[in-house]
């Protein structure tokens, strides 16, 4: 495996980004591992449209994105959440710096061919190497959750599914999906380890619902394209449940 870990945080990451989080990225890296961090950020941009008076139109749930939705969604990403999360890691002594997909064309896109979502897309291709040359430097890459589709049209990115792509693109060793949730519950017992294979079952069987059930899509296509596991957990100290394709890792 590559060394590189990848772990998506949320925007609110005030709960995640504590002494235990800045310590394991330390240690991370002391062993010579590469971190690369991908972060949402749904709560702030609905502050923000809430306080600019503009109106959240969904659709099944999820969040249409209009032209100025985009506008604010870009403003807050890059603007806000972003820079908090990086000035966080800079004051715990971690090198990092903020990317997103301006940077050249880290992150490629296309939008969502039903369009009923409005600028919403999916990532298609990660350029590396400017990821790797910051890594290889123990600089923290912190990305947001945007994908370009041409040279001047943005999309919005589901941050579960950006962070897997990226991880899929350096073939991560580990992909850490953190979330408000210990992990995945069945029954009411949390389950630390599902293999790939199993998952289809689970989401007929009802084991897995709700917003469970996109972080698992995105966990299983991670692990299928390569990367060698992926933890769903709520705190990076943690295990968590693990999905990863036959025997258990770590």
């Amino acid at each position: 495996m590559s060394g590189i870990i990848v772990v998506k945080i949320g925007g609110i990451a005030g709960s995640h980004l504590h002494e235990g989080f800045f310590n394991q990225i330390k240690t991370w890296q002391k062993n010579g591992k590469q971190v690369v961090l991908v972060h949402g950020g749904g709560v702030q941009i609905n502050r923000m449209m809430e306080a600019l008076q503009i109106p959240v139109e969904t659709k099944a749930g999820l969040r249409v994105t209009t032209k100025e939705t985009l506008a604010v969604t870009k403003m807050v990403l890059i603007g806000q959440v972003q820079p908090e999360i990086v000035t966080a890691l800079l004051e715990q002594h971690i090198s990092a710096i903020g990317l997103h997909a301006g940077d050249t064309g880290l992150m490629q896109a296309e939008q969502l061919s039903d369009g009923d979502l409005g600028f919403v897309g999916e990532i298609t291709h990660v350029e590396t190497d400017l990821i790797q040359s910051l890594t290889a430097k123990k600089i923290v890459p912190v990305i947001a959750p945007l994908g370009l589709a041409t040279a001047t049209q943005w999309l919005n990115v589901n941050a579960d599914l950006a962070a897997c792509a990226v991880a899929v693109a350096l073939q991560a060793e580990q992909l850490i999906l953190l979330t408000d949730v210990a992990g995945v519950l069945d029954a009411g017992e949390m389950m630390e380890h599902i293999d790939v294979t199993d998952l289809d079952d689970l989401f007929a069987t009802d084991v897995i619902t709700g917003g469970m059930i996109p972080k698992l899509k995105s966990a299983k296509n991670a692990v299928i394209q390569g990367v060698g596991q992926v933890a769903i957990t709520n705190e990076i100290t943690k295990k968590g449940t693990i999905i990863s394709e036959g025997v258990k890792i770590g």
